[in-house]
């Protein structure tokens, strides 16, 4: 009766959503219930900061993994015995099966594993656990706290004084703890690691000080560094920046990528977003870092640092927009709903523009004032998009695939519908002929790339 009640709900559950969270239910008991409905699904598990997947496939459940690394069906019974787990249904993935075994096994396993925990109490891996996640979303003090009750019920526990180490900014502390985990584990390669850079901090900084973490390699950093003297990574936007990359450590860097990633799929991190993108832009991935930085200004607003750093890499790129090391593919954002407040409606600027990157260093420029910007990447596009939104402002690129700038330009300013709409052509082309050219065909204003956003935003602002 009660896997039949349990049914109904599941039942109702699918009926009304496709995806979110799940609530009422137990884990084992809505896998069950989705076993009988034979349901494929995909859902995501939360507990503690942790995350897990459980794919099923017409109600079986075929694969599954977690943030810890496990997979398959060691996974699926470590997520099982995790504790007050959040349900949320996710969309249906493609996965090879990896698990055999049936559901009632897994959940029979589960709950024997969980009947020889203590009491019901968490394990001490569970609780180094989640100090190291708190540690990884920089929540520092709370991350201490833990470590600090955990090392006085078990001092010999390496990982914990070597984590320990990693979080605490006093010089004595660290080489304490680095002493204490050396120790337990003196050939532990990540504890030989950070005494090699605890010594070269300390040569540099001496030990009277506090010091702060570089966010990539943990290396004890004096307050004001600009650049970790271990790693070589940059720590942020600064005048010298752009000529100075090259040098960052890529393995660290790429191991703090994957660390920052497993932090903002468990969490809402404004720190994580903001190191994803230095992170990205110090291995020269340009695009990532641009969305990333456009990500960070969209959770902090308020905070005029990150909106400052996201228009100093939006100059930087507009003024090289033409460079190829820029020219890689970016997924286009989905536009906002239109507004559907009463507040005065955006105006509709339409770029036309073959680069997707100075497609996207135009679309933040100009989003960033407040204009609702519409993207095309060629003239077939443009057309459609024209009929479609009815921009008030069209940037059009003169060199296009398909057709040329000047050949819409013609076709805007012969229709009736279209030809009061102003048109800033936009190329790398420079000269009075092209000027005068697109100032004959009907051109209100004429731009040459690379282009300061500022003039650019002076420009839109004299024909709108």
């Amino acid at each position: 009766m009660l896997i039949l009640g349990l049914k109904e709900k599941v039942s109702e559950i699918f009926i009304e959503k496709s995806k979110g969270y799940i609530h009422g239910f137990t884990l084992a008991n809505f896998l069950q219930a989705v076993e009988v409905e034979q349901k494929t699904i995909t859902l995501r598990i939360r507990s503690k900061g942790r995350i897990g997947h459980l794919y099923l496939e017409n109600g079986e459940l075929i694969d599954a993994e977690n943030d810890e690394g496990m997979e398959g069906e060691e996974a699926a019974i470590a997520i099982l015995c995790w504790s007050n787990a959040e349900i949320e249904l996710r969309g249906i993935h493609n996965r090879e099966r990896t698990i055999d075994s049936s559901l009632m096994h897994i959940l029979l396993e589960a709950s024997k594993m969980k009947d020889e925990k203590d009491d019901g109490k968490d394990t001490d891996e569970e609780v180094l656990g989640e100090a190291i996640r708190l540690a990884e979303g920089h929540h520092f003090k709370k991350a201490q706290e833990i470590i600090s009750k955990f090392l006085k019920e078990n001092p010999r526990n390496y990982k914990g004084w070597l984590w320990y180490s990693r979080i605490t900014i006093n010089f004595k502390s660290i080489e304490t703890a680095l002493k204490n985990a050396a120790t337990l584990e003196p050939k532990n390669p990540e504890i030989i690691e950070e005494i090699k850079k605890f010594k070269l901090a300390k040569e540099q900084l001496g030990t009277s000080q506090q010091v702060r973490r570089c966010p990539f390699c943990w290396f004890p950093l004096d307050v004001k560094s600009i650049q970790c003297p271990y790693c070589k990574s940059h720590l942020f936007i600064h005048p010298n920046f752009f000529s100075a990359l090259g040098d960052a450590d890529s393995k660290i860097l790429i191991s703090a990528i994957e660390r920052y990633m497993k932090v903002i799929s468990r969490e809402k991190n404004i720190n994580a977003h903001y190191f994803l993108s230095i992170a990205h832009l110090n291995l020269e991935h340009w695009e990532e870092a641009l969305n990333l930085f456009h990500k960070t200004v969209k959770l902090a607003p308020d905070k005029e640092i990150f909106s400052e750093q996201l228009r100093a890499l939006v100059n930087h790129m507009a003024m090289d927009a033409t460079t190829s090391s820029f020219e890689q593919e970016i997924k286009p954002e989905t536009r906002q709903a239109d507004n559907a407040s009463g507040k005065p409606e955006k105006k509709k600027i339409l770029v036309v523009e073959d680069s997707s990157t100075t497609r996207k260093v135009i679309s933040i420029t100009l989003g960033q004032k407040g204009y609702d910007i519409i993207e095309a990447k060629d003239g077939l596009e443009a057309l459609s998009r024209l009929n479609e939104e009815k921009p008030d402002l069209i940037l059009l690129d003169i060199i296009l695939p398909k057709m040329d700038g000047y050949k819409i330009l013609s076709i805007i300013k012969s229709n009736a519908v279209f030809k009061d709409i102003p048109v800033i052509m936009l190329t790398s082309r420079d000269g009075f002929v092209h000027k005068v050219k697109g100032k004959l065909a009907g051109s209100a204003a004429y731009l040459t790339k690379p282009f300061d956003p500022k003039v650019l935003v002076e420009t839109i602002g004299k024909h709108l």
